[in-house]
């Protein structure tokens, strides 16, 4: 690992280091079956290109939830002696031959000065980014990083100087430090403080876009987001930074792509009435009690789509991706305690909230609606698309502002200089009057934004 990542420092309450997870693999090898915590050998399909002796092993990939760093001792073709390993991993799952485990994070107070350790951290392989706290760091702080095996104990070079004030050209501080500049707004001021220019920049943003509501901002798209769906669901939750979930006013699409027999056709949207004239293949129930594996009885919140005969079916959606749907019997329906009786066919064990199917259409979706944090489909999935993704096109929300490193992506953020002004000559005098002329500006220029505005999708008008 020679070269380095673009790592990220932001400044608020001391000095928080992003530095991305970019490991040097060596050489991959998987996993030729299942092991559980805390075993001390890995079975892998074929270890001949890795190092012999005591190495380092990443298993599964960066920013999985069971990554990890591991120290190997030994190996044979088949398998390697590891300390316990502390997740589970499942067959199939990477086995990479790593050069480095841990970063070393260096300090000085000038460019040019003396660097001394600060922090020594193993990678965050779990996550995307391994991030380190300086809680006492300035803006004025330059750090550097290097890399470091803790088996061999060797070292890379170190990298260049980073800086608090390296910030991307599109970042909350191009927009902030020369409003203090200009105004002669001093660091340690205790009114004009970072929390309270970001809080400005913030207001800003919501002012803006609340006068273009409704506006479909080209850089708030997401194009291609995969949702793993279950088989025996008729939905999917919506992205939690989507712009607005009750209705599809911010989802433009959505398509299976894998076992699609409708390829290249996206899914048709339907609003909530219409979907209720076609979705009729979708009545059961949702259990209110888990049932465990040979259970006789089943509890829902309600049982009034399910026919009272002494041969009565249900369908269980799966929990699981490695499930398929669960066909069960029952005799009778007590209408009063909301139960299915004399049930057969209990072969998992069922938790709360599992959907039960009275006579359902299982196929492949066609119609999609939205409401109520779900993208809803007209069909019952098949197990045959258990663990497909589906893919959606959608709008985010504006993000909070936070900190100086955050990337303001609209191309218009130069106009929030103006509202920082007024916000930082209000914030010294309540008594400011709206006609100040830095207020009115920033009005002025948004709208002229507002007049003329491209949003780089068109809007298609459905009349029949």
């Amino acid at each position: 690992m020679s070269e380095f990542p673009q790592i990220t420092i932001k400044h608020n309450i001391g000095n928080t280091i992003y530095i991305p997870n970019e490991l040097d693999v060596k050489t991959n090898t998987y996993m030729s079956s299942n092991i559980a915590a805390g075993v001390l050998a890995v079975p892998v399909d074929n270890s001949t290109d890795f190092t012999a002796g005591a190495i380092l092993l990443l298993l599964s990939s960066v920013g999985a939830e069971n990554a990890e760093i591991v120290v190997s001792s030994s190996h044979t073709t088949l398998s390697f002696v590891t300390a316990a390993t502390l997740m589970a991993h499942n067959r199939g799952d990477s086995v990479g031959e790593i050069k480095y485990d841990q970063v070393l994070l260096a300090k000085s107070a000038t460019i040019d000065g003396v660097y001394t350790t600060f922090s020594t951290q193993t990678f965050f392989v779990s996550q995307q980014n391994t991030v380190l706290y300086d809680f006492t760091g300035l803006s004025t702080d330059y750090y550097k990083v290097q890399w470091k095996n803790s088996v061999t104990g060797a070292l890379s070079d170190f990298s260049a100087p980073i800086s608090v004030s390296s910030y991307p050209v599109n970042s909350v501080a191009t927009v902030i430090f020369p409003v203090l500049k200009a105004m002669g707004v001093a660091e340690n001021d205790p009114k004009i403080t970072v929390e309270f220019c970001l809080a400005a920049i913030d207001d800003a943003r919501k002012y803006t876009e609340a006068k273009l509501y409704g506006i479909r901002h080209a850089w708030q798209q997401v194009f291609e987001y995969p949702i793993k769906v279950y088989a025996g669901a008729n939905y999917i939750p919506l992205p939690e930074d989507i712009d607005y979930n009750e209705t599809d006013r911010s989802v433009l699409a959505c398509r299976f792509m894998i076992g699609n027999v409708l390829t290249p056709f996206n899914l048709k949207y339907i609003d909530k009435r219409s979907w209720n004239q076609i979705a009729f293949s979708v009545m059961g129930g949702t259990t209110t009690t888990a049932a465990l594996t040979g259970d006789v009885s089943i509890t829902l919140d309600s049982v009034g789509d399910f026919p009272n005969t002494a041969s009565g079916v249900a369908y269980v959606e799966t929990t699981a991706y490695t499930q398929t749907i669960m066909q069960i019997a029952y005799t009778s329906v007590d209408l009063t305690t909301n139960q299915l009786l004399g049930v057969t066919g209990i072969t998992r064990d069922i938790p709360v909230g599992t959907r039960v199917w009275s006579r359902p259409t299982i196929s492949q979706p066609i119609y999609y609606t939205v409401y109520s944090d779900k993208l809803v489909f007209d069909r019952i999935i098949p197990d045959s698309m258990q663990g497909n993704n589906i893919y959606i096109d959608y709008y985010q929300k504006m993000s909070v502002v936070t900190d100086l490193s955050q990337l303001l992506p609209e191309h218009y953020r130069e106009i929030y200089k103006w509202y920082l002004r007024w916000a930082i000559k209000y914030r010294k005098d309540i008594l400011l009057p709206s006609s100040d002329p830095d207020l009115k500006k920033f009005e002025e220029l948004v709208q002229a934004l507002y007049n003329n505005l491209y949003t780089g999708q068109d809007t298609t008008i459905i009349t029949s």
